[in-house]
């Protein structure tokens, strides 16, 4: 019964309802950016050299997965985005490269896929390639690094194994921010409604009157605006009286 009478008090502020969901969901569709966005991601390999140099510590997985995992962290910051605007030339803000930046620890595997996003689908790769070959210049000032080429396991601190060739559109998510405020919308119209329900003292049904003063109710005066009246049928009986000759 009392979801029965929440969904008729909806229906009875419909107009309150259809108005909320309409500003609900033109708001995430005005604060949504439709700029495209494009992702590109270069792998690095993090190399032996990271766990000291008696080779039989390269079976030690636990502490080479904490190298792996400490420089997932490292290659997203400010320091590393400012050498990668440096060496791609690109008009960007260390904070803005820093910030679009990801860089995710293939699971058992010593690999680590960096990602970054860009409105402009070659600035995007760009940047990918520049901010794995600023993290791995930056790691080798602290490590010696032996020589290798693309694509080879190299005896090294970190490398490049594979570069950004391309990267792919990222959906802007305008439909879902439009759904969401609608949704947003109409939560708050249904909010709005039970407030003004709450507030209103006056009686809306007998089970109310009853319960409000504890007793019976015996009959129920209908309004008279609510009294549908056969106007026309009376209106034809009067003038059938009027026209009757006397008796």
């Amino acid at each position: 019964m009392e979801l029965r009478r929440y969904l008729e008090l909806i229906r009875q502020r419909m107009a309150l309802v259809i108005v909320a969901v309409i500003v609900g969901a033109t708001a995430g569709y005005i604060t949504t950016s439709r700029t495209p966005v494009y992702t590109a991601t270069a792998t690095i390999y993090v190399g032996s050299l990271n766990i000291g140099g008696n080779q039989a510590e390269l079976y030690a997985q636990n502490a080479l997965t904490e190298v792996v995992a400490t420089f997932a962290q490292m290659i997203p910051s400010p320091v590393i985005a400012q050498k990668a605007i440096s060496r791609t030339h690109l008009s960007r803000y260390a904070g803005e490269v820093a910030a679009s930046t990801t860089a995710f620890v293939i699971p058992g595997t010593d690999l680590i896929d960096v990602s970054v996003a860009d409105s402009g689908e070659r600035d995007a790769v760009r940047l990918a390639n520049g901010v794995s070959f600023a993290f791995v210049r930056q790691i080798a000032h602290f490590q010696a690094a032996g020589t290798s080429t693309q694509g080879q396991v190299p005896n090294e601190p970190a490398y490049v194994f594979q570069e950004a060739t391309a990267a792919t559109r990222s959906s802007t998510g305008v439909t879902k921010k439009f759904v969401l405020g609608a949704l947003f919308g109409f939560v708050i119209a249904a909010l709005i409604v039970l407030v003004l329900d709450y507030l209103d003292v006056t009686v809306k049904s007998p089970e109310e009157l009853e319960r409000r003063v504890g007793l019976p109710v015996l009959g129920i005066v209908p309004r008279f605006g609510s009294l549908q009246l056969e106007t026309r049928r009376v209106g034809s009986i009067a003038r059938t009286r009027v026209g009757e000759p006397d008796g």
